[in-house]
């Protein structure tokens, strides 16, 4: 009787054992592995693996407001900032913070979806797993009222192969750039711009030149950027319908679509 007792109870231990290797940095590591400056670095701080800028890791923002997605930001305003990341594995963590030109955390964090938590490391803000996820989180931020410079938001993604222990994960790394819109460039949206054709296999043209010219994919990818731009060639391009943000020469806004097939 006793020795069944005693095997029962290393039985017990070793699951418990296999449980905490295979729940390591479960609940999000804390501290700042966003891979931004000045952080301590990225994923790859614990796990082994790459990093690789991009690529597997899209952060995209969203206007609340009109539902539209952006590469501009306004004073005041709340946006909600995605982060997808591709992968088979069922256990996905993350790491981001919103930084301006000198580095240091602005604007405000709010409505983080679940199995992620916002907290405070030194003077940052950091928005994290705190539980492994699917790989797709949502959190608003609230731009600073007063002092606009341009944001980057930077983000470390790990995708993890569960074999209890911190080797051969894979780490990813991205960041994007918010550029701060100013009263003097509030224009009227030009409602004489025109894409064509669209859709359109081979290039596309606009009807003005554009400056501050973004062209971003459906899943909310800059794919194209540049100034005094009157045509794009999209040939070797992924099918599916894009977004065109920009300037005309006079300081209007731009706001279209295309589809590429």
């Amino acid at each position: 009787m006793k020795k069944k007792y005693i095997h029962l109870t290393f039985v017990t231990m070793t699951i418990f054992t296999l449980g905490l290797g295979l729940s390591s940095n479960a609940s999000g590591p804390g501290g700042d592995r966003t891979g931004a400056p000045s952080s301590s670095g990225n994923c790859s701080s614990c796990h082994s693996g790459t990093a690789s800028n991009g690529g597997d890791l899209v952060i995209s923002v969203i206007d609340i407001a009109t539902t539209n997605i952006v590469t501009k930001f306004e004073a005041g305003k709340k946006y909600t900032i995605g982060i997808k990341m591709a992968g088979t594995s069922l256990r996905k963590g993350f790491q981001a913070t919103v930084l301006d030109a000198t580095n240091k955390f602005v604007g405000s964090i709010s409505n983080v979806s679940a199995g992620a938590a916002s907290y405070t490391s030194g003077t940052r803000t950091i928005v994290g797993h705190n539980t492994p996820g699917l790989g797709i989180w949502y959190f608003d931020w609230t731009a600073p009222s007063t002092n606009l410079t341009d944001v980057t938001i930077h983000a470390s993604g790990i995708v993890s192969n569960s074999n209890f222990n911190n080797s051969g994960d894979q780490v990813l790394k991205s960041s994007a750039t918010l550029t701060a819109a100013t009263s003097s460039n509030k224009n009227f949206v030009l409602q004489s711009f025109k894409i064509f054709p669209n859709p359109s296999s081979n290039q596309i043209h606009f009807s003005v030149a554009l400056k501050n010219l973004s062209i971003i994919s459906a899943q909310g990818k800059v794919v194209f950027k540049g100034n005094d731009v009157k045509s794009v060639d999209i040939i070797n391009w992924s099918n599916g319908l894009y977004f065109v943000q920009g300037e005309s020469t006079n300081g209007d806004f731009v706001k279209s679509q295309f589809i590429k097939q």
